[in-house]
Parts: C-alpha cells; structure tokens; sequence
C-alpha cells in the first residue's frame, strides 16, 4: 500500500471522511473540517500506521494531505 493509500486510509478511518474527499489539495481543517480533537486523533493513527513519533507542529489544521503524505515520503524512507 502507498503513502498516500496509507494516509487516505487513517483519515477515512479515523475521522469518518469519504475517501473522494481525501485529495492531495484538501487542508486538513479548511477543507476537510478536522478540527483540534480530531486532529490529535490523527496524529497518534498516523504514528500507529507509520510506526514513528511525529514533532510537535509538523501535521497540523493548514496542512493539506500532499504535505502530509510528502512529510512521511520524506521520513520512512
């Protein structure tokens, strides 16, 4: 499964996010309404899925999916 299947799948998941909706433009908060909770939510799903302990700051409400996805490109290489 790649990156983006992976993330896709942890929002969809976790969040309750039709999977049309998960688009590599989508902010996290603007477009896909995750608010604060939800996004703690989603960084611990994102750490269980990738197996990694994400800093503070680096996922959070202005981040679109791409930047999310590029971020763990970046990292579990």
């Amino acid at each position: 499964m790649s990156i983006e299947e992976r993330v896709g799948k942890v929002l969809v998941n976790n969040i309750g996010l039709e999977p049309k909706e998960v688009i590599a433009e989508a902010c996290l908060k603007e477009d896909l309404g995750i608010d604060s909770t939800e996004m703690v939510e989603v960084i611990v799903a994102l750490e269980k899925e990738f197996g990694i302990k994400i800093p503070d700051g680096i996922i959070h409400g202005g981040s679109t999916v791409k930047e999310v996805v590029n971020y763990f490109g970046k990292t579990i290489q």
